[in-house]
């Protein structure tokens, strides 16, 4: 696969604390090297949406001292963040908004996850997250989910 029909995956914060060298159960180092390989291969194309600091900034905070992070760690994970090779920034458009919104008012909280699906949704691209509780409540209120992937399941789709 070419750069030009690349998945476009929007990547909740589950997947970028490694980053910042903090664990997520269910996620290992494999795991993250194949979507690396995947990514600079254009295999698939990363997209990040900027409500998605409010959230990632709290867990990193939260965790640092548990995991030993220091300030040079996150300083270094911050920026890699803004690598074009890596990740492509995109901003949520007023439909996805809208449905955010929607969301809310149909119960679902967490307005990051919110606005991270419905930006994935309204622009076609799959949203990669292991949250299982949106899946839930996604297939609940009858609003599509097989946009919602979690990396074994991407990895499954593309042959991994």
């Amino acid at each position: 696969m070419n750069k030009r029909h690349a998945l476009k995956v929007v990547v909740d914060t589950t997947y970028l604390l490694p980053i910042f060298g903090i664990g997520v159960k269910g996620l290992t180092d494999e795991d993250l090297l194949l979507l690396r390989k995947l990514s600079l291969e254009g295999t698939i194309k990363l997209y990040l949406v900027p409500v998605i600091w409010s959230e990632l900034l709290g867990k990193v905070y939260r965790e640092a001292s548990k995991y030993k992070v220091d300030d040079k760690r996150i300083s270094f994970a911050i920026k890699s963040l803004y690598n074009p090779r890596f990740y492509k920034w995109i901003k949520p458009g007023y439909k996805a908004i809208k449905l955010a919104y929607k969301m809310r008012k149909l119960g679902h909280r967490d307005n990051i996850d919110n606005i991270l699906y419905a930006t994935a949704l309204t622009r076609n691209m799959m949203f990669l997250s292991m949250d299982q509780e949106l899946k839930e409540f996604l297939d609940k209120v009858e609003l599509p989910q097989d946009n919602v992937i979690t990396h074994k399941d991407l990895f499954n789709l593309l042959g991994y």
